[in-house]
């Protein structure tokens, strides 16, 4: 058997829905939630709510700090789902490196994006921006093992399906939370 994730990491563009599925998967596992946006620096932030998209070495210091968080749930065994954009393949692989790392893409179509991002009000990343976080996605390639999910269905779909191939793949997730992740 599998060992199960311990770290999950739902990734995807803006407006895919990353926070609404990061929450509730959080909520279906038990598990402790943290949104990668807040671990953006303040000048990352401005600069994104400037529509100024941000450049690799903007990127590195939120990294780290991401990576940071991974490791410390991970030195203490404490499953934690976390969003994050990851839009390039060397960000999601410092990002796994402990392991028990999952990735988790939300699939959403640009249209869709665009609709989702056009109707969002109180958050710094708008759609002016979508189309740099697009172009600078680079897919998900099979080695990363991520579980990719249809990002059009509602979020109790979306985790209902992503919770039924994470079990396939890692069966002890139909244990409790302090059965699964201490084994």
């Amino acid at each position: 058997m599998s060992q199960c994730p311990l770290i999950w990491i739902v990734i995807g563009v803006a407006g895919s829905g990353k926070t609404a599925i990061g929450r509730l998967l959080s909520q279906q596992l038990e598990c402790d939630f943290l949104e990668g946006d807040r671990r953006h620096p303040l000048p990352n932030i401005l600069k994104m709510a400037s529509h100024i998209p941000l450049q690799d070495s903007d990127r590195q210091s939120w990294l780290v700090e991401m990576q940071a968080d991974i490791q410390w749930a991970h030195d203490r065994d404490r499953e934690t789902v976390i969003t994050c954009s990851a839009l390039k393949q060397s960000y999601r692989k410092q990002l796994t490196a402990p392991g028990r790392v999952q990735l988790v893409w939300l699939d959403v179509p640009q249209t869709e994006l665009e609709r989702r991002l056009s109707q969002r009000a109180n958050h710094y990343m708008k759609l002016e921006m979508l189309h740099s976080q697009i172009a600078a996605f680079e897919p998900i390639q099979p080695e990363e093992n991520a579980i990719i999910v249809d990002g059009l269905l509602s979020p109790v779909e979306v985790v209902n399906d992503l919770l039924k191939t994470a079990t396939q793949l890692f069966p002890s997730l139909e244990n409790s939370w302090w059965q699964r992740c201490y084994e």
